[in-house]
């Protein structure tokens, strides 16, 4: 009984959905707090939103609070495997940037001297030696990045915080209302991106169903896409370019992956009264 349980279990690590890799979310327990309030922010990761698989300490690079006056301040980060949810002090009025970053990450999809397949989460150079085929293989960088406004929003919204990889919405995210349509330009190291990539959104209750977004993946071309805001929530948006690496690079992947997410919320007005003495 052990084989068979054992073969299946290969099987779905081997599924394509299976095998891609983890996207990450930053979110914030509210988009809008009061002077002085302290509330959390913690992630979404994986395939499943709002929430999925727990983050591993040594897979976040940095997570970063961005202040309204643009001072920004890295989170002493625990060693576990979480949601690593942090409370977060907004002392100040305005508009906070919250963000993260991943460590580099690899995987490499592989044919054995028996021409089976294997996979790994290593560069391809650490299997080559006993590949006689190298399938694929992936250098994979995300950032991710959501806003917090407390009091008021600042007069200018900082919407470039200056990520490698960057979803830059075209105006402030604390003033959208249901119906409108919100543009985005790419940025890569703090310039408008031109090129080439696909992006994808859903929003917090459209599908409970891995991958199953609002927005399948779409070409963009240019850096610049539209995004229709047809119901109130939160809602997850996601940009990624897949390129040829650099020269340093080449030994270790066949294509590096870029990616960048942003979470924000369309509020909704209130649907029953408040009840006696709340």
């Amino acid at each position: 009984m052990r084989r068979p349980l054992l073969f299946t279990l290969l099987l779905g690590l081997l599924a394509p959905g299976a095998v891609s890799a983890h996207s990450l979310y930053i979110q914030a327990g509210r988009q809008h707090v009061s002077k002085g309030k302290g509330s959390p922010l913690f992630f979404c990761y994986g395939h499943h939103i709002p929430v999925d698989d727990a983050v591993r300490r040594k897979k976040l690079e940095y997570v970063r609070v961005t202040a309204p006056d643009g001072t920004a301040e890295d989170i002493p980060l625990r060693d576990e495997k979480s949601l690593h949810s942090y409370v977060v002090e907004y002392e100040k009025p305005g508009t906070y940037a919250l963000s993260a970053a991943t460590t580099p990450g690899s995987f490499t999809m592989w044919k054995d001297k028996k021409g089976r397949r294997r996979h790994s989460i290593k560069p391809m150079s650490a299997v080559k030696d006993k590949a006689s085929e190298i399938l694929s293989s992936l250098r994979s960088s995300q950032w991710t990045k959501t806003y917090v406004v407390c009091g008021e929003p600042s007069q200018k919204f900082p919407a470039v915080i200056g990520m490698p990889l960057e979803l830059v919405p075209a105006r402030d995210v604390s003033g959208l209302k249901q119906g409108e349509t919100l543009d985005f330009q790419v940025y890569r190291n703090g310039e408008p991106y031109t090129g080439e990539g696909f992006f994808d959104a859903t929003y917090n209750g459209f599908s409970t169903e891995a991958e199953d977004n609002y927005i399948p993946k779409t070409a963009v071309k240019g850096g610049k896409f539209s995004l229709p805001l047809d119901v109130t929530g939160r809602w997850f948006v996601r940009f990624y370019t897949k390129t040829d690496p650099p020269a340093e690079w080449r030994d270790d992947c066949l294509k590096e992956k870029r990616t960048a997410t942003l979470v924000f919320e369309i509020p909704n007005a209130r649907k029953r009264p408040k009840a006696d003495g709340r």
